[in-house]
């Protein structure tokens, strides 16, 4: 397939890219599918291995750059279960597609790193030769940079055959990159069979709640539905998925990746108790970090079993989790800081455990990930079909519908209104090109599983398969409608964030996409940045003042007086913009600013309850 406009590439870039630190010795890409990739904030709790990755190392010795891509195939060129062709990752976005200067290829330089993860996606919109060619490309390409790739096999998803089994649900792929690294002379990390026997180690129940994205409203204010995702990764996992790569790095047999063992930073050990010992079901286990990394403990309590709380390596009860985001009594999140350190989940009848240590960081790292039982032989088994999906039926209950004849950002394409029988002001016809899109801001009221449905028409006689591209590539079939005149809706489920983000629907073929009359979710509450959402009410600059008061909420030095004591969201930026602190006020008519923000400063407060919306500067001292 040809490559994307620049415009889009531009947008995309942008958003999955963080520069490296100009001072570091060596860049790592880490390059794979939605697995790898970073998520929004609104996504929460779902991150991507590569999304903490920095963390690992010391920014002076080793940037990381996370180019991992939802929905992406490494071969691409293979065939989607509706017969449309597929766009692979080094078409898109390592070699061929990007526009200048976006390449990783054109951005390499020797002694980098460069580590390919792919295989999930390949199994259904590839093939293993498109899959064998293209890999030999990227190796070929990072070489002749003096760079040094390195292969992973993909994860396994959450499917138990046995306590002592985990289910390959992606055919013959992981041995095809072991394959391709061994005739490659590629050095090659196993993370299915790692991660096969970490889940084996901690079991099917904590594996579902601790390591893949299975989370609940109840625990995370974004999340609008209950979480089920047996593929993707919550922080905790992607974390300790993050920690195993780097563990096989520093035992690597290959001398060049054995090297980066000594450009990561220092690891501090968090120690994980529980009081009285059997209260609870499941809790975190003990684990190590990199100071800055943010990290999650969880306890789940056995039936009749009062939680009483977390409590620090100093006994005392820690306050309000690091993500203002977290709802549940259970979680507690913190950043890491540069000493090791112990918690306890103290319920009923039981005491703080204070840490003995002496917070020193760890010299010594495991190498394997052992399995529960020592006599257990691991042993995938490859399915002839390929993966078992889990999927989200479709929701045709459409709440409203937005008309699609004016996108905000586009490629090339046109507004128009010749043909009869759309429901708007007109519907946008994309250029006949397969890199033409139309780009639509929205805002979510809460992250989960909705239902996109697009009003189209295709007077074609093929189908016009298009991406609805959300932080995920949606593939989504437009057959024939009978005429340009003749209109009928395409449906497909994906996972939508909390607050603001773009919908970008593309065309994959050099017929185009279809016209695009109107699009619509399946939930209450979305609106169109650029028309239906509400604005804003910003304050003279006289609002840094420490009284400070609009439409009922009050603004008294640190404390911040509600309109009135009804649940309110509370997110506070700093003064470059960037969100510092969410949280979600319930039944509270006066709170303080002061335990959200850690750094003296002047921040701006936006505050959301109901429809009314205040906006105000702050200035925290010490």
């Amino acid at each position: 397939m040809k490559m994307l406009s620049k415009i889009w590439q531009s947008a995309v870039i942008a958003s999955m890219v963080a520069a490296p630190l100009t001072w570091a010795a060596v860049t790592i890409y880490m390059c794979g599918d939605s697995t790898m990739q970073d998520w929004a904030e609104g996504y929460y709790p779902k991150q991507g291995q590569g999304q903490d990755f920095h963390y690992w190392f010391d920014p002076t010795k080793a940037a990381v750059v996370n180019r991992g891509q939802g929905g992406m195939s490494l071969g691409g060129g293979g065939k989607d279960k509706s017969g449309g062709t597929a766009v692979g990752y080094y078409d898109m976005f390592f070699r061929q597609g990007c526009s200048a200067g976006n390449c990783i290829a054109e951005k390499l330089k020797a002694g980098d790193y460069v580590v390919i993860q792919f295989g999930i996606n390949d199994v259904n919109y590839s093939t293993e030769e498109f899959f064998a060619s293209n890999m030999k490309k990227m190796v070929s390409d990072v070489r002749a940079k003096g760079a040094y790739p390195i292969i992973m096999s993909p994860i396994r998803r959450k499917y138990y055959d046995s306590p002592t089994q985990i289910h390959n649900s992606y055919r013959g792929y992981p041995a095809l990159n072991k394959s391709l690294a061994e005739e490659l002379n590629v050095p090659f990390i196993d993370m299915s069979e790692m991660v096969a026997n970490y889940m084996i180690s901690v079991g099917e129940r904590y594996a579902e709640q601790y390591v893949f994205n299975y989370a609940t409203k109840a625990e995370y204010s974004n999340l609008g539905s209950d979480q089920t995702d047996a593929v993707h990764l919550q922080m905790n996992g992607a974390n300790a998925f993050g920690r195993i790569i780097t563990e096989q790095m520093r035992a690597h047999t290959d001398p060049i990746v054995k090297k980066l063992g000594d450009y990561m930073a220092p690891m501090y050990q968090v120690s994980v108790k529980v009081s009285p010992e059997g209260a609870a079901e499941a809790t975190s286990i003990n684990a190590y970090y990199p100071q800055g990394m943010t990290v999650m403990l969880k306890t789940i309590p056995k039936d009749g079993k009062k939680f009483l709380g977390w409590y620090d390596g100093n006994g005392n009860k820690v306050g309000a989790p690091s993500r203002s985001n977290v709802k549940s009594p259970y979680i507690h999140t913190f950043v890491m800081g540069s000493a090791s350190t112990q918690f306890t989940a103290v319920y009923e009848g039981g005491t703080a455990q204070k840490y003995t240590g002496d917070g020193a960081a760890l010299t010594a790292f495991p190498t394997t990930t052992p399995k529960s039982l020592d006599d257990v032989t691991f042993v995938p088994f490859t399915p002839i079909e390929g993966s078992t999906l889990d999927t989200v039926k479709i929701d045709k209950d459409i709440k409203k519908f937005f008309d699609a004849s004016t996108p905000d950002t586009a490629g090339i394409g046109w507004t128009q209104n010749e043909w009869t029988g759309f429901t708007g002001e007109g519907y946008y016809n994309l250029d006949n090109t397969n890199a033409s899109f139309a780009a639509y801001k929205v805002k979510f009221p809460g992250a989960g599983y909705v239902t996109l449905a697009v009003r189209y028409a295709n007077g074609g006689s093929s189908d016009r398969m298009f991406n609805a591209y959300l932080d995920h590539d949606y593939l989504v079939s437009a057959p024939p409608t009978g005429g340009w005149d003749k209109w009928d809706t395409a449906y497909v489920v994906m996972d939508a964030p909390q607050g603001e983000a773009e919908l970008k629907i593309m065309s994959l073929t050099s017929d185009g996409a279809p016209n695009l009359d109107a699009f619509g979710f399946s939930i209450d509450g979305v609106c169109r940045v650029s028309e239906e959402c509400p604005e804003e009410q910003e304050l003279p600059p006289e609002a840094v003042m420490p009284r400070v008061r609009v439409a009922g909420f009050a603004l008294r030095g640190e404390n911040l007086k509600l309109a009135n004591a009804e649940r309110a969201v509370v997110n506070i930026f700093d003064m470059g913009g960037r969100l510092v602190s969410k949280s979600v006020i319930e039944n509270e008519s006066e709170v303080s600013l002061a335990p959200m923000v850690r750094a003296t400063g002047l921040y701006h407060v936006v505050v959301r309850q109901g429809s009314a919306m205040f906006s105000a500067t702050y200035a925290k001292v010490k």
